[in-house]
């Protein structure tokens, strides 16, 4: 038997060069190049996992950002992020529903249901993790572009709602002043 090692060409994991299954997919290795075109996944929602909060980050930019109070920008904010985080959400669970993800500990994969309450609840870090799991169901890890792409996101939310609120404060303290300075008249 030989130490050598190669990469699964499903997955990209390490394994034996000999081998005839990947221990991490379970993919037949012997199949020809016509059966391996054949089954790799028929959807890939990547790059609409990936445009989502581009989208979502152009909008806090170009549109909340030229917002007026009288607007409700803090509402507005509030509508996107939460558009944004159902919706990579949703659509990583129809991906995942469509090449088959099933929960497996080793692979460290969840179902369909699994990913949605995942992404759902704890987007910062569930985005990226999807992005890298669908790595062994054949699909392209988008992990790095994730990861930029999160943190532009949110640190773009956070840019405009604190201006936002310190343009509420700002407002707050305008009006307080001009109390103090209109209570003697008003007794």
């Amino acid at each position: 038997m030989t130490d050598k090692v190669k990469n699964c060409p499903f997955c990209g994991e390490k394994i034996l060069a000999i081998a005839r299954i990947c221990k991490h997919c379970r993919s037949d290795l012997e199949q020809d190049a016509t059966d391996k075109a054949s089954t790799k996944p028929a959807v890939d929602y990547g790059i609409f996992l990936l445009a989502i909060p581009v989208v979502t980050t152009m909008l806090i930019w170009f549109w909340v950002s030229g917002m007026n109070l009288f607007q409700s920008p803090s509402e507005t904010m509030v509508l996107l992020m939460l558009t944004t985080v159902l919706g990579t959400a949703i659509v990583a669970a129809m991906e995942a529903s469509k090449v088959g993800m099933k929960t497996d500990r080793k692979k460290g994969t969840y179902s369909a249901t699994s990913w949605f309450f995942i992404i759902s609840l704890l987007w910062i870090i569930g985005y990226p993790v999807y992005l890298y799991k669908r790595k062994h169901y054949g699909l392209t890890n988008r992990l790095i572009a994730g990861i930029l792409i999160g943190i532009i996101f949110v640190g773009s939310w956070s840019v405009v709602n604190s201006a936002i609120e310190a343009k509420k404060a700002e407002i707050r303290d305008n009006l307080q002043e001009m109390q103090q300075r209109f209570e003697p008249y008003v007794r």
